[in-house]
């Protein structure tokens, strides 16, 4: 096993795009995107039209090295700050096939 920090971003789906930009400049191209995801935070409960995908959230997960962590949360603190969301890093075991 390889030990690495679990990324975990929950953005407003129409700044997915976007974060992605912001993740593929970094060199991040590795990830899980699960679209569709409800909860309450700060703005509210979000879980959106089933139709049109308004007011979704989108969930990220990345497995970054702990060298690389920090600038990957720096780069996605912007984004947070201006449209909300969440990022969580905890601590995680790769486990490498």
């Amino acid at each position: 096993m390889t030990p690495v920090k679990r990324v975990e971003i929950v953005v407003d789906s129409l700044d997915v795009a976007s974060l992605l930009e912001v993740l593929d400049a970094l060199g991040v191209h590795d990830y899980t995107e699960i679209k569709g995801v409800y909860g309450r935070g700060g703005r509210g409960e979000r879980g959106g039209d089933p139709f049109s995908g308004a007011f979704d959230n989108t969930y990220l997960l990345l497995a970054c090295p702990a060298e690389e962590v920090e600038r990957v949360v720096e780069a996605v603190r912007p984004l947070l700050a201006r449209r909300g969301g969440m990022c969580l890093v905890s601590d995680a075991q790769w486990v490498r096939h």
